[in-house]
């Protein structure tokens, strides 16, 4: 077994997002058998630590923060980025002044989760695997005309940045240092082609192996309850979300739908809401912590998750898990999760806007209307999720035919 030096700047439990995939790369290789060692911020040592009791031996953690002043950075905009990049410089310069001490076989970054930041671990003088990184996905441009000035905009900005990660120096300097690159799909193109050979397509998320998911089915009731769970986001397409609603209520108008999340589109989502005259079927839930969100799936018939760009999409995994169908586009992570078995992924190519939400609306009428259909999506959207869990993720990157892993129950 391979003694793991794990870099995880976000690494926290109990924690969706960053923190959790930190977290849960950290707990899944011990439950494998690896001698893990994590990297993390000082500043989650003390939430770790009552969590970490419960893991086996396996694992230990090393804490570094920058000093409080510098600290502060991270107010100002752009602030927690510049800290981020300057705790990863310097990190690797005390694991270097610390060796040979330090002993290890491999080094992997694995949070922050996004190709466009360096690693610097590449320095440490032993294999390092960078990633699995996301951030390749874009939001085609025809699809960018409903969005506000500044969701335009950051996407423009997005897309330039995307273009530095092929020549920016220290982005480089991490590909040429890395003996493997864990990328998502959308990802692969931004890597220079002098590197791509070490490249390997990967999604970047997995179903922990302690989520239980739902055990039973959703009770049916007269109406098709719908959910949407995530940030209030341009790119994240609940717009469009509501467009396809109030479409396809005109010929089935016993339609639910929740929203839960919160975010800077809200209040422009909700005058949306009144102008298509679904006051009476949209359920505004706002902001839920991550441990309450399982009550939603258990009362929910179908996840409408139309983002435009989600590398991942960790809701769509646990929505599955609970044997809830997803509704997606083909557009980053989900549209590879889900097929046929398990849900309907809506094309985007060559589509507008208002193509893109006739075709939500028509696939929503399908599900709603042909019988039987529900209950065999639900069958398969379990089955489905199985095949995403963090230890198939782990077990990929580091192959351990010995060791037992232990899948969730279908």
């Amino acid at each position: 077994m391979p003694r793991i030096l794990l870099s995880a700047y976000a690494c926290e439990p109990g924690r969706g997002s960053e923190p959790g995939v930190g977290w849960s790369w950290a707990t899944e290789l011990a439950r494998q058998g690896h001698d893990v060692t994590v990297l993390t911020r000082a500043a989650n040592r003390s939430t770790i630590e009552r969590e970490s009791s419960r893991c086996n031996g396996h694992l230990s953690f090393l804490y570094y923060d920058l000093p409080k002043p510098v600290q502060r950075l991270r107010r100002f905009p752009g602030g927690k980025q510049l800290y981020y990049v300057l705790w990863q410089w310097f990190a690797a310069r005390r694991l270097r002044r610390r060796s040979p001490r330090l002993s290890f076989d491999v080094v992997q970054h694995v949070t922050y989760v996004s190709v466009r930041y360096p690693s610097f671990m590449g320095s440490l003088g032993i294999p390092f695997y960078f990633g699995p990184v996301s951030g390749g996905e874009v939001v085609p441009p025809a699809l960018r005309s409903g969005f506000s000035a500044p969701g335009r905009c950051r996407e423009i900005v997005r897309a330039l940045s995307n273009r530095w990660v092929r020549i920016g120096p220290l982005m480089r300097r991490t590909f040429q240092q890395a003996s493997r690159i864990l990328v998502t799909r959308d990802t692969l193109g931004l890597l220079p082609r002098s590197v791509r050979h070490k490249a390997t397509p990967t999604l970047a998320i997995g179903l922990a192996s302690d989520f239980a998911g739902g055990s039973q089915p959703a009770l049916r009731t007269p109406h098709m309850r719908l959910l949407y769970a995530g940030r209030l986001l341009d790119w994240k397409g609940v717009d469009l979300a509501l467009h396809a609603v109030s479409i396809a209520r005109q010929k089935y108008p016993a339609f639910r739908f929740t929203i839960v999340g919160a975010g800077p589109r809200s209040s422009r989502l909700q005058r949306l809401c009144r102008r298509l005259q679904l006051d009476e079927v949209v359920h505004w839930a706002g902001w839920i912590p991550q441990a309450l969100l399982g009550d939603f799936y258990r009362n929910t018939d179908l996840l409408l998750f139309p983002s435009l760009r989600d590398s991942g999409g960790m809701v769509v995994l646990e929505a599955l898990a609970y044997g809830v169908p997803v509704v997606c586009t083909d557009l980053g992570g989900p549209g590879l999760i889900v097929d046929r078995s398990c849900g309907r992924v809506v094309a985007t190519g060559g589509r507008s806007r208002q193509e893109v939400a006739q075709a939500l609306a028509n696939v929503l009428l399908e599900v709603s209307c042909e019988p039987g259909l529900l209950d065999a999506l639900s069958r398969g959207a379990r089955l489905q999720a199985a095949e995403f869990s963090f230890a198939r993720l782990v077990q990929s990157v580091y192959p351990t035919p010995s060791a037992t892993v232990m899948e969730r129950p279908a």
